[in-house]
Order: structure tokens, then C-alpha cells, then sequence
């Protein structure tokens, strides 16, 4: 009966873990490997965590692309270099980092175009062009965002 008390165990550590934040399959897989959760049984309790929708490392990706670039900004290549240290797959943070990227780059100008209301649009474009490099994000990514936010504004 070891082997269902350990399961037991494994899956209540594992609930636990998941109720302080949202976590990716391999940094439960290393917690549970930590504690000295034989890899059987931590396979099997990460399965279930999937069946039962607990674990979704494609969600993880998007909420926390999404929450590290509202509170600080980060390039896509630095976004998709901290998901991959967390255990996100290179495929998973890509397309997180992206999605979040164009949403989020357009929010951080729109707080800043307020304060920019009187300058000529050359000086208010070249602003918003550096203020969006200086935060990290593409060239290609801050051309197409200040285009659309700042001369859509003027």
C-alpha cells in the first residue's frame, strides 16, 4: 500500500504547488523529483494534473507572457528565454511571446501618447519609435505600432 500513499501524497503536494500559482509541467515534475517522488508516480500524478486541466503549459505561456510584460516589459527573445527556463517548450513561449507582444506594445505607447499631444508628428513618432526599442521590442514591431497609434492619433 506504499505505492497508493505516495500517489496520495504526490497528488496533494502537487494541488498544493498549484494553488499558490499556475505552473508548468516540468517545474512540477522537478518539485515532485525534489521531494523524492519516485518519476512513476510523478508521471502519473502529472498526467492526471493534465486530465483534470490543472496543468497546461500552452495556458501558463499566454497568462505569463501576458502578466511579465504588463508589469515590465520585455523583448520577445528575452520573454521567450525566461518560458523556456521555466520548462514552456521553444514552440509554446514563441507564440505566447507573440501574441502577447503586439497587444501589450500598443498599450505602453497609448499611456504615453497623452504627454506627447503637442509635438510635431515627426518628434511624437520618433519618441514613440524609441520609447517601444528602449523597452525591448523589434524594430519591425514598433514601425507597424507607432504607424498605427500615432498617425492614426493625428
Amino acid at each position: 500500500m506504499k505505492k497508493a500513499r505516495d500517489e496520495d501524497w504526490a497528488w496533494g503536494y502537487l494541488t498544493r504547488l498549484l494553488s499558490f500559482r499556475p505552473r508548468t509541467e516540468a517545474e512540477l515534475r522537478q518539485r515532485l523529483a525534489a521531494k523524492g517522488c519516485p518519476p512513476e508516480v510523478a508521471e502519473r500524478v502529472l498526467e492526471r494534473a493534465k486530465q483534470a486541466g490543472l496543468v497546461d503549459d500552452a495556458l501558463f505561456a499566454r497568462l505569463y507572457a501576458e502578466d511579465r510584460l504588463l508589469s515590465r516589459p520585455r523583448s520577445r527573445k528575452l520573454l521567450v528565454q525566461e518560458l523556456k527556463a521555466k520548462g514552456v517548450s521553444k514552440e509554446l513561449a514563441s507564440q505566447a511571446a507573440a501574441g502577447a507582444l503586439a497587444e501589450l506594445s500598443e498599450r505602453a505607447l497609448a499611456k504615453k501618447l497623452p504627454l506627447w499631444q503637442g509635438l510635431p508628428e515627426e518628434k511624437k513618432k520618433r519618441r514613440a519609435y524609441g520609447f517601444l526599442l528602449r523597452r525591448g521590442f523589434s524594430a519591425e514591431l514598433a514601425r507597424e505600432v507607432v504607424e498605427n497609434l500615432v498617425m492614426g492619433d493625428g
